[in-house]
């Protein structure tokens, strides 16, 4: 079940691209934490026997609430076999592409918004999807729960004093073609520093400048926690996948962490209810902040012909 769960919402981001009957598709996504690649794949693929019969279905389309939003992708689910590749890397994902190894990325609609603009030329936009909001929260390992109070009470008192508002309309709203601004931390002397793993996976959510130095909004976002905590911020680069390791051997107290908050509902007749499909499973030994980000659209992204 929990396969199915993960793979349900790549069925629904992957089905815009037309393809040729019977083709295949190599779609690269950033690692998923919580289930391998051939899970993954497994639950594509039988998520999409199981529903192709039903686009034909009459009775089952009626019963089925998100039908009509779905029904052009859906045939294409019919035509094309998604087959998924998993990176621990942006970068990595990216070449693949470049190389044509793989034909498609999935990612949030301001990261792919803020890569295209920057690389015009390397990118097309295939497909968006309007109905999947996903969230940001920070990631602590289990048992922390007192730096996940501290966290919880900032982000609570800056989605009310406007702060959050600001700092998204700085660091991505209006941020265009433009480097995020570097970001400076206060030093808190005799405070224990909070050591924060980024990945710069998700420009310019969670972003990597080109000479190494972490900056962007969740680091904009962070330094503006640690003042209200009076606590010294240390941050970190990790791989997408190494996320959970981070935590795990406490090299890192903190990491970002993000998900699906809301799945499809299908037809009785594939006999489950997919609704609270998770982008990122949250995992066995983590516990999560309050979210302080959402998005509502992921982006299908091939390379500009």
């Amino acid at each position: 079940m929990k396969k199915v769960l993960c793979a349900l919402l790549l069925v629904i981001v992957m089905c815009g691209s037309v393809m040729a009957a019977g083709s295949k598709v190599d779609s690269g996504i950033l690692t998923y934490l919580g289930t391998t690649e051939g899970e993954f794949q497994e639950a594509l693929d039988d998520l999409r026997k199981a529903l192709t019969p039903l686009i034909a279905d009459e009775e089952a389309r009626r019963e089925w609430e998100d039908y009509d939003l779905l029904e052009g992708f859906l045939s294409e689910l019919v035509k094309s076999r998604r087959v998924v590749h998993f990176y621990d890397s942006l970068l990595a994902m990216q070449m693949a592409l470049r190389a044509r190894h793989i034909d498609e990325i999935v990612l949030p609609e301001p990261v792919v918004m803020y890569l295209v603009a920057n690389n015009p030329k390397d990118y097309e936009i295939q497909f968006s999807l309007n109905m999947m909001p996903s969230t940001i929260s920070f990631g602590f390992k289990a048992g922390n729960n007192a730096l996940k109070k501290d966290f919880d009470a900032a982000i609570k008192a800056m989605k009310e004093d406007g702060t959050l508002m600001l700092i998204e309309e700085k660091y991505i709203k209006s941020l265009g073609t433009n480097e995020p601004e570097e970001v400076k931390f206060t030093e808190f002397k005799g405070s224990k520093p909070i050591k924060v793993a980024v990945t710069g996976d998700l420009p310019p959510i969670d972003y990597i400048a080109t000479d190494g130095r972490a900056t962007g909004y969740n680091t904009a976002i962070l330094a503006e926690i640690g003042k209200r905590l009076k606590r010294s911020i240390r941050v970190m680069s990790v791989d997408s996948g190494g996320r959970s390791a981070a935590l795990a051997s406490e090299r890192a107290d903190v990491v970002f962490w993000y998900r699906n908050t809301e799945g499809l509902k299908t037809p009785k007749k594939v006999g489950r209810n997919l609704k609270g499909v998770m982008r990122d499973t949250q995992g066995a030994g983590i516990i999560l902040s309050e979210p302080y980000y959402e998005w509502d659209t992921d982006l299908v992204v091939g390379r500009s012909k």
